[in-house]
């Protein structure tokens, strides 16, 4: 059981109350069938849950999301929670990206021991990370056409999704602090504090030479948009072939919408070289879309052209490379790997590889 499961399980009577006070008109509120979900997920806690409970003489039950501050080891320096919840509302209330309906945000964290949101619970099918969805699970078993459609209508809401005025989305609590400085700047700058605290004085020779990469080849005059963040196959919950919701919000950013674009492709890369296991690398499944065709498909979706794939795609994977370093620290912490093998898996995993080909400089050892 983990810190959060003990946690949850020592305040559902607390819990329980909170809901209480958010339905003044229920009675016998109740809280049930909690569990974690399985397939993806290194970062946010999530509980799913059902809630039931009594009004006007019926019994109503409703399954609920719960997105919880992580209380073990954290894989960014710094989580909002709360910032999520307003995201996510934003859009729903402003815009036709589909979301989960946010119903309530806390702050106190007496509750559950960290900040948290609620949200309705959504039916749909994600692709998988664990398994990677290129080697099993419903993306493997739909047909190259439904493959390809549910790829295309990921990329086109993403597409929607950078045609949005974020002020106008009611997203401009997002704006970068210093308007002396572009939005790359401020967010490489963010990325690089991060590499700082992940690395812990550790060299990390391709990171460390992505980071000088990055600022000495800068792009400037950009637009700014809604980055998404985590923009990937994995992200995008699917009802059929449409897109039934676009989902975690946590690395949201004002800036490049390009680097949505980049993200997406990265990670599929990752994920096609079986995340570092041999025995997941795969081919890719008929029917998606190449990396040409997908950057095609959304300059047409958007009616521009992508300018600095490149620069966002060796960003995305310097983003990737800290985010790597403290999963490899988490999985040591849990005891999952040994503390030798987590430290050379810090400088030499499936994305610092990608990054030494992009960047055509010598594999981490």
């Amino acid at each position: 059981m983990t810190q959060v499961d003990e946690t949850l399980t020592e305040s559902i009577g607390k819990l329980e109350a909170w809901f209480q006070q958010r339905l003044p008109n229920a009675s016998s509120v109740n809280l049930s069938d909690t569990k974690r979900p399985q397939g993806s997920g290194f970062s946010n806690d999530t509980i799913l849950a059902t809630l039931s409970y009594q009004e006007d003489g019926k019994k109503h039950e409703r399954k609920i999301v719960l997105r919880i501050s992580p209380t073990g080891f954290p894989v960014f320096p710094f989580y909002d929670i709360p910032q999520q919840f307003d995201v996510m509302k934003a859009l729903e209330e402003n815009t036709d990206i589909p979301v989960p309906i946010c119903l309530w945000k806390e702050y106190d964290t007496s509750i559950l021991g960290e900040t948290f949101y609620v949200m309705d619970y959504l039916e749909g099918k994600v692709p998988a990370d664990n398994p990677p969805y290129p080697t099993e699970g419903f993306i493997v078993d739909a047909t190259p056409a439904e493959r390809g459609a549910m790829w295309k209508n990921g990329i086109k809401k993403m597409a929607e999704l950078h045609q949005l005025d974020y002020r106008q989305a009611g997203l401009g609590f997002l704006e970068w602090p210093d308007k002396s400085q572009s939005a790359i700047a401020q967010h490489l700058h963010y990325y690089e504090e991060y590499f700082l605290w992940a690395a812990r004085g550790e060299p990390q020779p391709v990171a460390e030479h992505t980071l000088q990469w990055l600022k000495d080849n800068m792009p400037t005059d950009e637009p700014d948009g809604i980055i998404w963040g985590d923009s990937r196959f994995g992200n995008v919950m699917f009802d059929g072939t449409d897109v039934r919701a676009v989902l975690d919000w946590e690395m949201i950013a004002i800036g490049n919408p390009e680097a949505d674009l980049a993200w997406w492709l990265f990670v599929d890369w990752t994920l096609q070289r079986g995340q570092g296991n041999p025995e997941l690398v795969c081919e890719r499944p008929e029917g998606l879309p190449s990396d040409e065709e997908t950057v095609a498909y959304y300059e047409q979706c958007t009616g521009s052209k992508v300018k600095h794939l490149k620069y966002y795609q060796v960003f995305a994977g310097f983003r990737f490379a800290c985010v790597m370093i403290r999963i490899m620290q988490q999985q040591v912490s849990l005891g999952t790997f040994p503390a030798e093998l987590g430290e050379a898996l810090e400088r030499n995993n499936t994305v610092t590889q990608i990054l030494a080909e992009l960047l055509e400089i010598p594999p981490p050892e």
